[in-house]
């Protein structure tokens, strides 16, 4: 008989084990399409450390589909169903991946893309997966190291990189009941009761969150979408006990509070956890009044610079704090000079972890730009640390824009509007979006006698990248503020928009 990896399929085999309003899987169920798919990799010929990708809405499958992964040995690379068939055939392209699972409502793009990256396999999840899993054994995954996910992260220079952690080793139970459920411990995850996905798989945070939950016991009940009364009638309607959320949930939650506080039961909750982006205090005020001492703060990204944990009474005390480092993990600031700094003053953060660096996949220079002697490493955050080792951020990367939870990088939408006729040069940057956080605002300058409408160069921007990296709004100007080395000044542009307001801290 195969082994289980899931703690309650062997007590409560029959009992739901991930669920959505349509469908579910017992536990049983999830088990066995995990092993079954794991073994539909190896006959198309994956071995561990290989590598396929996945584009789709969320949905159950996603859960047999990591599992499978876990169990295989191989890395998964989750692609934004935002982004143009171009932009996912380069991932499938830098990855090298072998195999893209999709759903239908991505089946277009998925193809395409595929067709581009020369990916021979594709798999649609409504029409294919369950007569494809039905052809292989459900038979016990050999002993690999365990599968991951190879998340993809950009910087300045625009491409996204694939990131390796650090932290991605051991095998599939040490794996998802050492270092997933250790997360969820972290946060106070229960191991009990329906942990409720509503943030896109894609994401790190709740796919991290998501294995955390199946770690510790905790079912899974899948949201397409977040909104905002459909979220709270979920959680009284299943029971929920934990969620991963982004800020922008929150804000559009506390913009509800008279209309939707005391309409439902939500006494079920353990803990929420929100990070991704900074939470605006009386947002996360209002929603504390409001849940009771549930909601956790994490600060933390791709390349592993966390968790640093906040809880309810720890941000009550110290409002805007972004938390303290898990154990394993330390936080330093530096000067220019790299030098580090004492306790409360600003300079870039550095992290170091016990169980080592990241690495950008392909990107040796990047590395090792982001790396400094000893095992620490940045990915240019700016901040300081008290006395009592609470971290503040005093900005973000300088030139990314996070909006709704979502990191944009201006360099690749700069390098889409460079190509317009009529740019001679330009700059893109966030402004205050009360609602998103940021919103993408580009600033242009016209070839000479060359000029161009904004809904022109949106457009031109809508039909070559995913909406949500496309400017909302564009200026222009007669030059732009470059010194004599070529460099842009592009604070001289942005700062105007942040006077007398903080920008993402």
């Amino acid at each position: 008989m195969p082994t289980n990896l899931l703690p309650r399929t062997d007590t409560h085999p029959d009992e739901v084990g991930v669920a959505s309003t349509e469908g579910s899987y017992t536990w049983a169920g999830l088990e066995s399409r995990a092993r079954r798919f794991a073994a539909a990799l190896a006959a198309e010929g994956l071995a561990a450390g290989d590598h396929w990708a996945l584009l789709s809405h969320n949905r159950i499958e996603w859960t047999p589909l990591l599992i499978g992964n876990l169990r295989a040995g191989t890395r998964y690379v989750p692609c934004n169903w935002h982004l143009t068939a171009s932009e996912v055939a380069y991932q499938l392209t830098d990855s090298a991946s072998r195999l893209l699972v999709t759903d239908a409502a991505n089946e277009d793009v998925a193809r395409e893309a595929a067709a581009m990256a020369g990916v021979g396999r594709v798999v649609v999840i409504d029409t294919e997966l369950e007569g494809w899993l039905d052809a292989h054994p459900d038979t016990e995954p050999p002993d690999d190291p365990a599968g991951s996910v190879q998340n993809y992260t950009s910087g300045t220079t625009g491409r996204p990189k694939g990131v390796l952690r650090s932290d991605q080793q051991g095998d599939s139970r040490s794996a998802l009941h050492g270092t997933s459920a250790t997360w969820g411990r972290y946060f106070h995850l229960p191991d009990h009761g329906p942990h409720l996905v509503v943030s896109p798989m894609y994401h790190a945070l709740p796919s991290a969150f998501h294995n955390a939950a199946l770690g510790l016991g905790q079912s899974i009940f899948f949201e397409h979408r977040f909104n905002p009364e459909r979220f709270l009638a979920t959680i009284e309607r299943e029971g929920v006990t934990s969620s991963a959320v982004a800020p922008i949930h929150l804000i559009r939650l506390a913009k509800q509070f008279d209309e939707l506080a005391g309409r439902h039961d939500l006494s079920s909750l353990v803990s929420v956890v929100h990070g991704g982006a900074p939470c605006p205090r009386w947002a996360k005020e209002v929603v504390l009044d409001w849940w009771g001492p549930v909601v956790y703060e994490l600060f933390g990204s791709s390349e592993g610079t966390g968790p640093l944990r906040v809880d309810p009474d720890e941000w009550r005390r110290l409002p805007g704090t972004i938390g303290r480092p898990a154990p394993f993990l330390r936080v330093a600031a530096f000067d220019d000079d790299d030098e580090r700094l004492p306790d409360g003053q600003t300079g870039t953060l550095y992290f170091q972890r016990d169980d080592g660096r990241p690495e950008y996949v392909g990107a040796s220079d990047k590395t090792a730009a982001n790396r400094l002697p000893g095992g620490w490493f940045t990915v240019g955050d700016v901040g300081w640390i008290d006395a009592e080792g609470y971290v503040f951020l005093a900005d973000r990367k300088i030139d990314m824009i996070i909006s709704g939870g979502t990191n944009i990088y201006p360099a690749e939408v700069e390098a889409v509007l460079i190509e317009h006729p009529a740019v001679a040069d330009c700059a893109v940057f966030g402004i205050p979006d009360d609602e998103w956080g940021e919103q993408v605002k580009a600033a242009v300058q016209f070839e000479p006698g060359a000029t161009a409408g904004a809904d022109e160069l949106i457009g031109w921007c809508r039909e070559r990248l995913a909406g949500y990296k496309c400017p909302k709004t564009v200026d222009v100007h007669e030059a732009m503020p470059r010194e004599a080395t070529g460099k842009l000044k592009k604070r001289h542009l942005r700062d105007v928009y942040w006077e007398g307001r903080e920008r993402a801290i």
